[in-house]
């Protein structure tokens, strides 16, 4: 019997991403992200909120060269830096900043639920974690810093996108080549924070 589902089959990004000792595929779509908008500089704190499997948080410090701040709800061992294991409703923006000892020049989310099928629920959780991590973008970051979002399109996603409009003085749309084909992803890139919670 075969297998019609897409996400099961390793596909060119999966093997590359394997041959290059990275944990998912999603590492292209950050890659081609940075290529684009050059979101990293040497030096650069970052925090990864839901950095499972780590993907992310390896090509941050590759790009960076320093230890991060990563969140999730799965442990993660590979990420370079300070995991903290729990929700990112739960964390504070304190115990984020710790480890990291300023604010964030770059916060990043490649935050999703826990799919069921229901496209719009799944649709109205995952605006829930993208609206959470504006909120510890804001909290968090340095006056300026880059904030990368994953978004599901659908009905919520342009409100979302104007409380990030608000929030940054410049805002890009990008779904990367990585993206699979029937996937309602697509990420965020808001460039120079200027809505700063708690300084």
């Amino acid at each position: 019997m075969s297998n019609n589902n897409e996400y099961s089959r390793p596909d060119h990004y999966t093997k590359k991403a394997k041959a290059q000792g990275f944990a998912a595929r999603s590492v292209f779509k950050l890659e081609e992200i940075h290529q684009r908008h050059r979101i990293f500089q040497r030096g650069d704190a970052v925090i990864d909120l839901g950095c499972a499997p780590g993907s992310w948080s390896r090509y941050a410090n590759q790009r960076t060269g320093e230890p991060l701040v990563g969140v999730d709800l799965v442990e993660v061992k590979s990420v370079p830096g300070t995991f903290l294991l729990g929700s990112v409703f739960d964390i504070t923006p304190e115990a984020l900043l710790a480890p990291l000892g300023r604010r964030a020049d770059v916060i990043l989310s490649d935050m999703a639920p826990l799919t069921t099928g229901d496209r719009f629920g799944d649709h109205v959780r995952q605006i829930e974690l993208a609206r959470r991590g504006l909120q510890l973008a804001r909290q968090t970051g340095r006056p300026g810093a880059t904030f990368v979002v994953k978004i599901f399109d659908g009905e919520d996603a342009p409100a979302l996108l104007a409380e990030l409009r608000a929030a940054f003085t410049s805002v890009k749309r990008l779904k990367p080549d990585a993206t699979r084909d029937r996937s309602v992803e697509f990420f965020a890139i808001g460039l120079g924070l200027r809505q700063v919670e708690g300084l």
